[in-house]
């Protein structure tokens, strides 16, 4: 058994469950009298910090422990499956308990809803790991795309929304940004539990997300039409940099949303675009034959 990219697998499934530890200590309860709201109210966002701390140390470990693999020739199918297992921990788990924090702020939707949406997206993390598990053993490795999100970045989207509370919660206590801050509050509280049920759906689809790595690093060792493609992501990387030196924390959240939702959008945009040049070479054909 490969003793160090193991240990690192395992650090990765002990960041989850630190992440899950963290945020059941505080978990609210609607409609649970707090002594003392406002400390609660601390602790809970300490929490939230913590816990998306950890998920994103949780996908450091997973990033290196099959580079750490394949430096040292230790590969194994023992570690594929146990990479998948700790995944599951804190990619899988990890960031619905963080979902139902926030989502035990709304009170206008019962609280079974986002126990489902919970549990849907522990579920399709389950099944996106299956499903990357059985091709990975056909695949060749120079795939550029994911099939579908994975689920490190479904994870990361979740917790950066959880590392950027006590930025929020310093924007809602500002008397000049208070508006703005509780604006920002109610907004999370409700949006968090929506991109969650749309990455649970977006893990398991087909859609090709991009292997920023990979495409970047192809496109160093390659001259052709595809340096384009490359240029544009490293035009988006340099658009990240400037929008976190600028946001700070804040700018997380709206750059892996960014990351999200631009794939799905422009698969719908490029679907309408192709329908209507159909519609368009069809209405020539008729005239042509008139």
């Amino acid at each position: 058994m490969p003793v160090l990219p193991t240990l690192m697998t395992l650090g990765n499934a002990i960041c989850g469950l630190a992440a899950i530890g963290l945020v059941a200590r505080v978990l609210p309860i609607r409609g649970l009298e707090v002594a003392d709201a406002a400390a609660h109210a601390q602790k809970v966002t300490e929490a939230l910090w913590g816990a998306g701390i950890l998920i994103y140390i949780g996908m450091l470990f997973d990033m290196l422990d099959g580079q750490v693999a394949r430096a040292l020739n230790q590969t194994s199918r023992f570690g594929v499956q146990l990479d998948s297992l700790c995944d599951v921990i804190t990619f899988g788990v990890a960031p619905s308990f963080i979902m139902l924090v926030f989502a035990l702020e709304v009170d206008f939707v019962h609280l079974r809803v986002f126990n489902g949406i919970a549990g849907l997206f522990t579920l399709c993390a389950v099944l996106r790991l299956a499903r990357y598990n059985v091709e990975a053993e056909e695949d060749t490795g120079t795939g550029m795309y994911f099939s579908g999100i994975p689920t490190p970045a479904a994870a990361g989207a979740i917790a950066a929304f959880a590392i950027a509370m006590p930025k929020i919660n310093e924007l809602a206590a500002e008397e000049s940004t208070r508006q703005y801050g509780q604006w920002l509050l109610e907004g999370v509280a409700v949006g968090v539990p929506v991109l969650t049920f749309i990455l649970a759906a977006l893990m398991v689809s087909r859609l090709p997300y991009p292997h920023l790595t990979k495409l970047l690093v192809n496109a160093a060792k390659t001259e052709s039409s595809d340096n384009k493609l490359a240029f544009h992501h490293i035009v988006q990387i340099i658009f990240a940099v400037i929008l976190a030196l600028i946001m700070h924390e804040l700018a997380i959240p709206l750059l892996f949303c960014y990351y999200i939702l631009g794939v799905p959008i422009n698969s719908l945009f490029g679907r309408v675009v192709k329908k209507d040049e159909s519609l368009s070479q069809q209405h020539q054909n008729i005239v042509d034959h008139s």
